[in-house]
């Protein structure tokens, strides 16, 4: 096996994880884990998984071939190739990890899913596993995601202060409803998290609607409702049983079935009720045009009750430690539509000089140390560039009659709205990010 010779593996630079298999009985957990542990696989899937939490990696992929296990790790939502492991030892990691993860370790050919929790020091990690068979070998792709979230308010995502009043002004209203939105793989479940931690959720009387197959992470003052799966209950009959009850604020983190919306927003009509929902889409407008056409019936409500769509864009943040200033070219300012003189500094990721030009003053070899901070990359997490639909009238009246995106855009801007590349624009103007990253997070659509 590789970890025979003498060149250091990436395994093995870090103190391994210490693994809590998702079992009830903690004697059985003990004993998967004594088992597994007698396998060669353990510690090498132990310092690998800490590897990629020390280098802040949110996804690893697997991919085994004939002779060679191929990682990659995804970091601020990059991929970066490793160095890859011989096919022995990759397979002794991926043997460990199904094992732990209450998967089939022998099964290298169907379509597999388990999950496993993590610790490193104090801190606990979720990693969930996904494995298919391909005619190369074997492709598996894991994500981990802390329990802790590491944003306590909007601001810590990016969202700037006065959209942040705009924007818990519509999430603390009455009569009225929301939604949250990103574009899928984006974020929005963070962004949700987020958001309805920042809601007056002490004066008011929250009530989540949630599979019982896939509830909610736990969120303090809102009351969970469960439906299908064990309950016995369908979404309808939870609803109408609860919306007796008089809630305030009546909250759908899935798509609800047209029954149990009618319901809710009878009560947001009538008794001015607050509804709250998220959803994946491309644009707020374009999450507006989704949720109407899937409920045609409630079209006329939802334009007269929508108080504000929040969506959110992920770009990767600037490293504060490593970033470099430019004064910004009028032509540049120009282009960006900012004033003149509006904006002195500008910032940009460091990128050293090629090798041979890293030299100290009597020209001897002098490499650069990468930044210990972002490890060199320029950038250091994600942040989210916002833009908050908040309807007007004329938007309203249109919103009735069309179903064309770039006419209602026309119109909300008419009204005063900023699109998401404006908002991009001024978060280059804030220091929070590069005018090179926008480019690339754009270029995607």
């Amino acid at each position: 096996m590789a970890q025979e010779t003498t060149e250091v593996q990436l395994w093995q630079t870090v103190a391994p994880v210490e693994y809590i298999p998702k079992l009830k009985e903690r004697t059985e957990a003990q004993s998967l884990l004594i088992a597994t542990r007698q396998g060669p696989g353990y510690l090498i899937a132990g310092g690998q998984l800490a590897h990629a939490i020390q280098s802040r990696a949110t996804h690893i992929l697997l991919d085994f071939s004939q002779n060679a296990c191929s990682i990659r790790y995804q970091i601020d939502g990059n991929w970066e190739q490793l160095p890859p492991l011989d096919r022995e030892t990759g397979d002794a990691m991926l043997y460990a990890l199904k094992q732990l993860a209450l998967m089939n370790p022998a099964d290298r050919r169907g379509s597999q899913k388990g999950s496993l929790g993590l610790k490193v020091v104090k801190d606990k990690y979720d990693l969930s596993i996904q494995s298919q068979g391909v005619p190369t070998g074997e492709r598996v792709i894991c994500r981990l995601e802390a329990e802790k979230m590491p944003f306590s308010g909007l601001a810590d995502l990016g969202m700037r202060d006065k959209m942040i009043e705009q924007f818990k002004e519509q999430l603390n209203s009455d009569g009225n409803m929301v939604m949250i939105t990103a574009k899928k793989g984006e974020g929005v479940t963070t962004l949700w998290n987020v958001a309805i931690n920042s809601a007056d959720r002490l004066v008011r009387d929250f009530q989540s609607f949630e599979p019982a197959e896939a509830p909610e992470p736990e969120i303090i003052n809102i009351s969970p409702n469960l439906y299908g799966g064990d309950t016995g209950k369908t979404e309808l009959e939870v609803v109408s049983r609860m919306v007796l009850r008089e809630p305030d604020v009546l909250m759908f983190p899935n798509p609800p079935s047209p029954e149990a919306l009618q319901v809710c927003l009878e009560k947001v009509v009538e008794e001015d009720r607050q509804l709250i929902h998220r959803m994946a889409a491309d644009s707020p407008i374009g999450a507006l045009l989704s949720f109407v056409q899937r409920y045609p019936d409630s079209r006329k409500i939802v334009t007269e009750k929508i108080g504000a769509v929040l969506h959110q864009r992920l770009i990767r943040r600037l490293c504060d430690n490593c970033k470099v200033g430019f004064e910004p070219p009028p032509q540049l300012l120009a282009q960006l539509g900012i004033p003149a003189g509006r904006v002195p500094v500008m910032y940009a990721p460091f990128i050293p000089p090629p090798i041979e030009q890293q030299v100290d003053e009597n020209g001897q070899p002098a490499p650069i140390t990468p930044c210990h901070v972002c490890g060199g990359r320029g950038y250091y997490g994600r942040i989210g560039v916002f833009e908050l639909l908040r309807p007007g009238p004329q938007f309203r009246a249109a919103m009735a009659k069309t179903s064309d995106a770039s006419q209602l855009f026309s119109i909300a801007k008419s009204e005063g709205h900023r699109g998401v590349q404006a908002e991009a624009v001024l978060s280059v103007a804030r220091g929070l990010t590069s005018l090179d990253e926008l480019k690339r997070a754009f270029a995607k659509g």
